[in-house]
């Protein structure tokens, strides 16, 4: 029984595929292209112009440092828990 399901699954004939004959290569007018639509164009130049801008507010980490420093730094602890919650580091139910 096995060796019938083999049979089934058995390897095609080398040089055909689905019954055909393969030639190797595609004629000279068939070529491969890809197109991108306006939208992936815009992304990828969005993407290029977000690369230029730094990960890091300096200016408004300094000015922080010097609050903290100074004990000025009064964060809103409301805003900082919804933003735990929306991240979810913190239940709702705690």
């Amino acid at each position: 029984m096995i060796d019938k399901i083999r049979g089934i699954y058995g390897p095609s004939p080398v040089g055909k595929v689905n019954g055909k004959k393969y030639l190797g290569h595609s004629s000279a007018e068939e070529t491969d292209g890809v197109e991108f639509s306006a939208f992936a164009k815009e992304l990828a130049k969005a993407r290029t112009e977000l690369k230029k801008v730094p990960d890091v507010r300096f200016e408004k980490v300094e000015e922080l440092k010097k609050q903290i420093q100074s004990g000025q730094y009064r964060p809103d602890l409301h805003k900082v828990a919804e933003g735990l919650i929306r991240a979810g580091l913190l239940d709702k139910d705690e």
